[in-house]
């Protein structure tokens, strides 16, 4: 409207000058050469402004013919966004669809029609995920990592991409700088410890559980946990060639884990070939009185003959304050047997034969009526009923259900810190290996 007005009052204008003109007109001559133009001031003036309007409108023409273009070029390219976000969104509904042949033609179309990098990128790497095209796939993520919005998924992509090729190394690089961006991500730092445990970079693991309890990503009790089992993991690198540090490290992991048998019994080990023989028989009954576990058992002969007294004063020293205890009464039975003191053993198992007892009693009293008696039928009759029995409690992996004889940090499942000691059910025989698959069903204590 206020267009419509202005081009009126300019028309109006130029009808004012123009009636003017007309009505004060003189006659005017133009020499130009040898030529004489005769007019009056009325034409001139009137031919001006038809110049004038004349411009005017060409310049109207061309500022429309501009405006015309602009808007074609608008709506055209607004048209094509439009395309590729239907291409997008029809391509993520097929992919939840699992229409996997769907997904790949909206994704070439979304390649085609989005000037957005962004949501492309997003639907190329799905679809080279479902075509297990991994190498171009590796390319799609690093060019996640120039646009500002797609870097963490970026990130992310690069580290599962490492993983699935088992290049730890820079996975753990790719992990740990997504961490840095956004430590609430779910997974990444179990996915970060988990790497830890196959590169065994554990000075890193203690960095990292730092990090992610200032954090709050882990509690205080997986921070103390982590750190013990760091410690441990670097104490065992390093004993053969600085033993003095390996024993200072294995103490901070007591200070931070007290009593736990696979810590002690290497703490033992170190003290023995150190010499501190009196240590390691205080730190060795100490930690049975705490907590009876078979893997304290590991170093008590080389303790012994270390001190030159018998195995069995040994023991009896050791479980002199939980000689009622299971794991006592069958440590004290199996020296007895060493000792070939067949009536003690048999006095000392007594209690735990009971309708079904465990399986380790059984293979036990076969030794003792070995060693006793000799009696085939007796000892084959304990072997027998020993299929029958409860199992001991073991090392179980609470995610996989596989078991394992001796406690690592990383399970033979590859779960980091998933060990506990448990009674496994239905579990067919314990090959000689210490590790096979079985149920995942187990009790707790």
């Amino acid at each position: 409207m206020l267009r419509l007005l202005y081009i009126f009052f300019q028309f109006i204008i130029l009808l004012i000058i123009a009636s003017w003109a007309i009505q004060n007109s003189k006659p005017v001559s133009f020499v130009f050469r040898d030529i004489t133009i005769l007019t009056s001031t009325s034409v001139l003036i009137i031919g001006l402004l038809v110049v004038v309007i004349i411009c005017l409108l060409l310049q109207r023409f061309i500022f429309f013919l501009k405006q015309s273009k602009q808007k074609y070029k608008f709506y055209r390219e607004r048209s094509i966004i439009e395309k590729g976000h239907n291409s997008f969104v029809q391509g993520m509904v097929a992919l939840a669809n699992k229409d996997f042949k769907r997904v790949i033609i909206e994704a070439k179309n979304a390649n085609k029609y989005l000037k957005n990098k962004s949501l492309s990128l997003l639907l190329t790497s799905e679809t080279l995920k479902i075509e297990k095209k991994f190498d171009q796939l590796n390319i799609v993520y690093e060019e996640m990592l120039n646009e500002p919005n797609m870097n963490l998924l970026g990130l992310r992509g690069l580290m599962e991409q490492n993983l699935r090729a088992q290049d730890y190394h820079h996975a753990f690089i790719y992990g740990e700088k997504l961490l840095h961006l956004n430590p609430k991500i779910e997974k990444l730092y179990e996915t970060l410890i988990n790497i830890i445990g196959k590169t065994n970079n554990w000075q890193k693991m203690i960095y990292l559980s730092e990090q992610s309890l200032k954090y709050k990503i882990i509690d205080k009790k997986t921070y103390i946990e982590n750190k013990s089992i760091a410690y441990f993991e670097i104490a065992k690198i390093k004993h053969k060639s600085f033993e003095q540090e390996s024993i200072e490290l294995i103490e901070k992991a007591l200070k931070l884990k007290e009593n736990f048998a696979p810590y002690v019994s290497f703490y033992i080990q170190l003290l023995i070939n150190n010499n501190k023989l009196d240590k390691a028989k205080k730190v060795l009954r100490k930690t049975w009185t705490a907590f009876p576990h078979p893997h304290l058992k590991q170093h008590m002969q080389a303790l012994a003959k270390a001190l030159k007294i018998s195995y069995l004063d040994l023991v009896k020293h050791i479980v002199s304050n939980t000689k009622d205890n299971y794991e006592s009464r069958i440590l004290l039975a199996e020296s007895y047997i060493e000792n070939q003191s067949w009536d003690d053993a048999r006095l000392k198992i007594k209690s735990l034969l009971n309708h079904k007892p465990y399986r380790d009693v059984c293979l036990l009293m076969a030794k003792i009526e070995e060693g006793y008696s000799g009696d085939s039928h007796k000892i084959n009759a304990w072997i027998s009923r020993s299929n029958l029995g409860k199992l001991s409690k073991i090392w179980v992996c609470h995610i996989s259900g596989i078991s394992q004889t001796n406690w690592t940090s990383v399970s033979k499942a590859g779960y980091f810190n998933s060990l506990e000691w448990k009674y496994p059910i239905n579990i067919s025989s314990l090959e000689g290996s210490g590790f096979e698959i079985n149920s995942i069903d187990y009790i707790d204590n």
